[in-house]
């Protein structure tokens, strides 16, 4: 006769997600939204370079099953600031919350640079040959 499984959540252990997961996970779903990108340190901070193909810098305060993001990013330009963030701080809050389990409780996002769009860069404008 084959032993009973006891299935009761408190019987099956608890799960512990670490503030680099979140802040990996966070780093992930920033990368992949058009528009948004970040600063590479460089070394020691010197060469650092803005690109939107760099992924953005996020701090995560983790309280239990609960976490506060503080996240700074670059915006291609033009793009209205205001609308550009707000569709940001929704998108990571519920993806977030979506692939971790946590709570996100508060975003909060410090723009840092613009960056022109390069297939409008150089409209407009004279090339010397």
């Amino acid at each position: 006769m084959a032993p009973i499984l006891d299935d009761a959540p408190a019987r099956r252990g608890g799960l512990t997600i670490a503030d680099k997961v979140v802040e990996r996970t966070a780093g992930q779903v920033l990368k992949d939204l058009p528009g948004v990108g970040g600063t590479s340190s460089g070394l020691f901070g010197i060469g650092a370079s803005s690109s939107l193909g760099t992924r953005p810098s996020v701090d995560v305060t983790l309280s239990g099953r609960s976490c506060t993001l503080a996240v700074q990013l670059g915006l291609a330009y033009p793009t209205p600031i205001a609308e550009a963030t707000e569709h940001v701080r929704s998108t990571l809050s519920h993806e977030v919350e979506r692939l971790t389990g946590v709570t996100v409780r508060q975003v909060d996002i410090s723009v840092r640079w613009l960056a022109p769009e390069s297939s409008g860069a150089n409209r407009g404008r004279n090339r010397l040959q």
